[in-house]
């Protein structure tokens, strides 16, 4: 774990370091986040911060864990696909193309779920898992250092889940530490696609890992808990747009984190927030670790908070007109 550790560190160095001719290579190319119809920020922001978080990772895993070359691998072609997306834009169907054939060739390398005894499902079910966590990260991505806080200590959460990963996970936790320099807020750098792509495509492999330290359906509970966040905010907006017949794939200002500003909440109440809950899902995993033993029912009231929580911001609507018009006056700085 030592070594590991010495990765965290060192990435979290690197990553803010790196980040400072990134964002000056971004300014240069015009290479910014502007402001439009659903974002908050006034001004154009740099990107590529997932450029500055895998140079980060990549450079510290090189040095504290030269052995590990499968995962890296894989997570660089989500980033180049994401780069791709952030300078191009790239359609939905060309991402899933390329999200799905990595994923195969995950399944390839042996990182599969084995939740049932047929080898085809559980290839299925990972597939399904690693391109349906890889967007949920993405979708996360929608507040300054949401999906860098949520995803640092998932990462975190899951070295301790199961020490394996850790050469893996700290690193990419002191990469997005190192990143959350710039992208606290007022973020000054934003990851991009390229970063919260990759972030969701190795946060599925290390959860695949965790789950299989379990057998049976409970290990469902190690699978999803770390990245709970994510799951969360993913299906309030894919019900809440259902809901109110909008478009599920158009982006809005109606994510967990929008409907807390909303009745009040500041960003930092909300990372704070955020992080707790995260922590909060690896402890669910932590515990599910434990079945049959009976502590593992100390989970229960965590699940039961969640789904309250989860019913409750349903009920906050994000898409009444004066909420719309205050939107309109944060994306032109008014």
């Amino acid at each position: 774990m030592i070594p590991s550790l010495n990765g965290l560190l060192l990435a979290a160095a690197l990553t803010a370091l790196i980040a400072v001719p990134v964002r000056q290579l971004a300014l240069r190319l015009g290479i910014l986040d502007r402001p439009g119809s659903h974002k908050s920020h006034a001004k154009p922001i740099p990107y590529l911060g997932g450029l500055a978080i895998w140079l980060g990772l990549i450079l510290s895993m090189a040095v504290t864990a030269p052995e590990f070359k499968r995962i890296p691998a894989l997570v660089t072609v989500i980033l180049l696909l994401g780069l791709v997306d952030d300078l191009f834009s790239a359609t939905v169907p060309v991402k899933l193309v390329v999200e799905v054939s990595v994923a195969i060739a995950a399944v390839g390398l042996g990182f599969v779920w084995h939740l049932t005894d047929s080898y085809y499902l559980n290839a299925g079910l990972s597939i399904l898992w690693m391109v349906g966590l890889t967007n949920s990260l993405n979708l996360l991505d929608n507040m300054d250092g949401l999906t860098s806080a949520v995803a640092a200590t998932a990462l975190a959460g899951l070295a301790v889940l199961n020490p394996a990963t850790a050469p893996f996970t700290l690193p990419m936790a002191g990469a997005l530490i190192g990143f959350l320099v710039w992208n606290r807020p007022p973020a000054r750098m934003f990851m991009g696609d390229a970063g919260s792509l990759m972030i969701g495509f190795g946060l599925a492999i290390a959860t695949i890992i965790a789950a299989n330290q379990a057998r049976g359906l409970h290990s469902l509970s190690v699978l999803v808990g770390p990245v709970a966040v994510a799951v969360f905010d993913t299906s309030l907006v894919v019900v809440a747009r259902i809901l109110a017949g909008r478009p599920i794939q158009v982006g809005g200002r109606d994510h967990f984190s929008h409907r807390l500003q909303q009745i009040g909440w500041t960003r930092p109440q909300v990372l704070g927030a955020a992080v707790i809950a995260t922590a909060m899902g690896c402890a669910v995993s932590i515990l599910a670790m434990r079945y049959p033993n009976a502590v593992v029912w100390l989970a229960f009231p965590i699940v039961v908070l969640a789904g309250i929580a989860w019913v409750w911001l349903l009920q906050v609507s994000p898409y009444s007109s004066r909420v719309q018009i205050v939107e309109a006056g944060e994306a032109t700085g008014a």
